[in-house]
This record gives C-alpha cells, structure tokens and sequence, in this order.
C-alpha cells in the first residue's frame, strides 16, 4: 500500500482540530444545562451524540495516521504495534492519571455539590458512589485502565472518563482491526469485521447490558468502525464502499433506536463524512474546513483532550455555588445556564490550557523519546512470528 493518502483527503484532516473542540464544547454545554436546571434542549441536550461524534474522529485518524506511516511502520510488524500503543498511552495517560488522582481527593466535595444541585433539580441525580468511592480496587481499575470493561466501575469517578476506558479498549485492538481490513478499501473485508463486532455485542449481551453508560466497547465498535470506513475513502469510485459501510452502521443504529436520536446519529455520520470524505467543490464545505482548521480551530483540537476531561471538577462546584444563593435560583432557566457555562467554562479553559502546556505535551515528547531509544531492529519479528 502506498503510504500517502488522497490529496482531496489530506487537505480535510485539519479540520477534524477544530471539529473536536466543538465536540468538547458540545459536551460541556449539555452537561451545564443539566446541572443549572434548565429542561432538555434539542441537540444542546444530545452530549453523548457529541462523544460519538469524538469516537467517529478517532476512527478515522487512527486509520488515516496507520495509512500514513505504513511505509515506515509494515503493519505486520510488532514493532509498528508497539509504537501505536506507547504513542496512545503517552498521549492519554499524563494528564488523565494527574485528573483521576485530584478527582478522588476531590470527591466528596464534588458529591456534596452534587447533593445539593440534586436537591433543587431532582431530574438530575446521579449515583453518590462516583463520588464517595476511593477504594484501592477503584483505582487499581482506573490506572489499569480495565474499568471500562467492568460494569461496578465504569461510570466510578467524577470524571466524565467511561468514554477514555472505551477509548482505550479500541486502541487495545486497533492493529487487529487494520489488519484485518487490509491496506486497500475491501467492502467484504469491512462488513465481515462490522459483522464480528456485531457477533461481539449479541455475545457479551447480557453483561453489556449492566453498563450505566456505553463504556464497554462491543457498545460502540460499530461507531469507531463507520470512522475507520471513512478514511480509507479515495476519489472516484473507491468513496462508494466506505459510504456503503456508513448507511450499514446507520441502519443499524436506526434499528436499535427508531427514534430523534437514531436519525440525528445518522445525520451527524452523514455531516462528518461530508466534511472528510467530499471533494473540494462545496463552497459551504470549503469554508467550514477553513473555518474549523483555521488558528483558532487548531488551539481548540489542541485542548479539547484536557477540556473534556477538567471540566465537571470545574462545572460542578460552580453550579453547586451557585445554587446556594437565592438571587441565583429566582433567575430564569437560560439565564442560569449561560452564568453557569460562562463562569465554569472560563475556569476549565485556563487549566486546559495548563495541562496541555505542561502534562499533555511533555507526556507526547516521553513517549516519542522512549520509541527514540527503542528503535526497530532492522528486520522486525512480525506478528506472525517471522521476519519482514
């Protein structure tokens, strides 16, 4: 396979910078109008349509920078899977280890804001044990990162991280994935594996089924899997496939859930692949990609990781606050989400920036020295057990 990808396609991977921090974004506003009381808004409302929309980018960079690098990096060799793991884990780690550590000492306090926010707007409670749970087989799961396959302890800290331990499990089999689809778009080969997924989730059914979120993977692999389609999309004929495995993962996301929220998943599949599969020809496209991979587009793809993460330590405090005070509560709905969002959003953005500057970055920079000093030997034993 050659290791460059479509020019059409490259020049519409900046945008995906952009296109994350609107989804961090997006998932901050849903969960302050949940926490100021204000009733459920259409899309404002849909955060985890946001956190599908992160899984969609995720696929398809994931399989975009495997592409890439497959000259260098024989997809094969153990060598090339090493990397992709430390290069992973060095990017997500730092900062979520530091977050996880300051949200178990902060967890009482935050489940007593909690309280209290759930006091006035009952709608909103949630389970006090994401607060109050510091126990050594907690954490052990969370710096093992193996909660996400645990029902008990996926949905266990005040950290919106359910999302990061699935993320982890697709990084765990992203390889296998790719080597199973192969280095040219095979529709039969995407459907077997889409398929296999499926096969996966009826099996595992009946303990997927005791997750309070989808942070089990066989939940959302079909997700990960329409992101992978896409970035195999070339000009030509060779974007019908992929387009063909994003109306089968719709379809079976409209059949699960016939409702607004199944089609407003297919609507923002179909968004998504426009932005990163379409030629050049849309004016409107043209300037959204512009828009999203401009200067301030990059920043936002920059701290979306570290957003996401930071923000109900900061969001749940200020609402709590807030409530506590009467002029607060005799304001209207929307008038306590915007000060609640204006308030706690400001506070996030400047420890996002802090922990991008001087946790996530230097955490990229180790992990790349470490794959520095561990070069490849020059002929690698593959994973078949002989040499390229």
């Amino acid at each position: 396979m050659s290791s460059s990808s479509s020019p059409e396609q490259d020049s519409h991977v900046g945008c995906l910078d952009g296109l994350r921090g609107l989804a961090a974004a997006w998932v901050f506003l849903s969960h302050a109008q949940i926490l100021s009381g204000l009733r459920p808004l259409p899309v404002l409302a849909w955060g985890d349509l946001a956190v599908d929309l992160f899984m969609m980018i995720s696929g398809f960079l994931m399989a975009h920078n495997y592409q890439a690098r497959s000259a260098r990096e024989p997809w094969q060799s153990w060598s090339t899977w090493r990397a992709f793991w430390v290069r992973r884990f060095f990017r997500i780690a730092p900062a979520y280890y530091l977050l996880l550590a300051l949200a178990l000492v902060m967890g009482p306090m935050l489940g007593s804001y909690r309280a209290v926010i759930g006091e006035h707007f009952p709608q909103t409670v949630t389970p006090a044990a994401r607060y109050f749970d510091s126990s050594l087989s907690n954490v052990w799961y969370h710096v093992t990162f193996l909660f996400g396959t645990l029902p008990d302890y996926a949905f266990r800290t005040p950290l919106p991280d359910w999302s990061i331990g699935l993320e982890m499990q697709f990084y765990a089999v992203f390889p296998l994935l790719m080597l199973a689809m192969g280095p040219v778009f095979k529709l039969w080969r995407q459907v077997l594996v889409f398929a296999l997924a499926l096969g996966m989730y009826l099996l595992s059914r009946g303990h997927a089924s005791q997750f309070e979120m989808p942070a089990f993977l066989p939940l959302k692999l079909h997700v990960f899997l329409l992101g992978i389609a896409l970035a195999y999309a070339k000009r030509g004929r060779a974007v019908l496939g992929p387009w063909l495995m994003v109306g089968l993962v719709c379809s079976y996301v409209l059949y699960k859930r016939p409702d607004v929220h199944g089609v407003s998943f297919a609507l923002t599949a179909a968004g998504f692949g426009l932005l990163v599969s379409s030629p050049s020809k849309s004016r409107l496209l043209h300037r959204v990609r512009e828009a999203l991979s401009s200067a301030p587009g990059r920043l936002a793809g920059d701290y979306a990781y570290s957003f996401y993460l930071v923000h109900l330590l900061l969001l749940i405090p200020v609402a709590g606050l807030l409530i506590s005070n009467a002029w607060y509560l005799a304001l209207s709905p929307l008038l306590r989400f915007v000060i609640c969002a204006v308030v706690a959003g400001m506070a996030s953005l400047v420890l996002c920036a802090l922990l991008h500057r001087f946790v996530e970055q230097p955490g990229i920079r180790f992990g790349k020295w470490l794959l520095g000093r561990r070069r490849p030997v020059a002929h690698p034993t593959s994973i078949h057990g002989r040499t390229d």
